[in-house]
């Protein structure tokens, strides 16, 4: 019960979270909806109406490619590429939300990793400050990034060495700073 206690309060903290400070990542995430949905893939990685140009690997240009496609239903104005940034009360919270959401993935990653028994410290690294600083304010989605990477530990604790390595490549096809971890990887199998 206190794990659950611990979950709804940090949701509602990252909802009050909502109208904070929006960084110049912020503006990229949107330019990057924008580009991944209103160019052919072949000019993903050229497009430079914005100073903001996409630069992740392709598995994240794809997971934005996903998010856009609601974000045209709450405001199509978002989607259109602009020097400038674009900002309005309903992209500020699709785009805030979609953060929210994809936290799931390091809660079920961080709950399979500990177990019944480490709900409590699974909650407690979910609510960590530094993400909640990064993601929820700074905005970017390292929570999700972080959620695969332990998922993808939790599947290798369990001998689940294909799986586990299936999800770490997709992990780098979406952020290449977590090549860092490759070596260990690699020394590890």
């Amino acid at each position: 019960m206190d794990t659950l206690v611990l979950v709804v309060v940090g949701c509602c903290l990252k909802m009050l979270l909502l109208p904070t400070y929006l960084s110049t990542d912020f503006d990229v995430h949107r330019n990057w909806l924008a580009i991944t949905h209103s160019l052919p893939i072949s000019r993903w990685y050229s497009e430079a109406t914005s100073e903001w140009t996409l630069d992740y690997p392709p598995l994240f240009a794809w997971f934005e490619w996903l998010l856009s496609w609601p974000a045209s239903l709450v405001d199509p104005q978002m989607l259109q590429l602009t020097p400038e940034p674009y900002r309005s009360d309903a992209t500020i919270w699709y785009q805030r939300s979609t953060v929210m959401a994809t936290d799931s993935i390091l809660l079920l990653a961080l709950v399979r990793y500990w177990g019944a028994e480490g709900r409590l410290s699974a909650s407690l690294m979910f609510l960590h400050p530094a993400l909640l600083l990064l993601d929820h304010v700074h905005f970017q989605y390292n929570g999700m990034l972080f959620g695969l990477w332990v998922l993808s530990l939790e599947l290798h604790s369990r001998g689940h060495h294909l799986r586990g390595a299936v999800v770490f490549a997709a992990l780098i096809n979406c952020k290449h700073m977590f090549l860092v971890a490759a070596p260990g990887y690699f020394v590890f199998l």
